[in-house]
């Protein structure tokens, strides 16, 4: 699944680097993220700075394309995903 993250739409994104760490690992992430992954608008708004902002769109593509569908869509669902320790499961 190493290719997910191998293209240039990834590599665009402000916090790529974050939003493979927690992908991979499970690892907590900015609030900014989270609120995005739990697809909280009014909270990725008002969270996100000024390249986020703008890149708001190709983050919700990637997910969409790319991104395993239990790491986002809800509150319970971030949880859960940083529970199990992301794709590489629990250590």
């Amino acid at each position: 699944m190493d290719d997910i993250f191998e293209n240039d739409l990834f590599r665009s994104l402000p916090q790529a680097a974050d939003l493979r760490l927690y992908i991979e690992e499970g690892r907590p992430t900015s609030h900014f993220l989270t609120a995005l992954l739990s697809n909280d608008l009014m909270a990725t708004l008002g969270r996100a700075d000024h390249p986020n902002r703008r890149a708001i769109e190709d983050y919700c593509l990637w997910l969409r394309s790319y991104a395993p569908a239990a790491c986002y869509g809800s509150r319970d669902a971030v949880a859960e995903w940083i529970e199990r320790g992301g794709m590489r499961g629990p250590n």
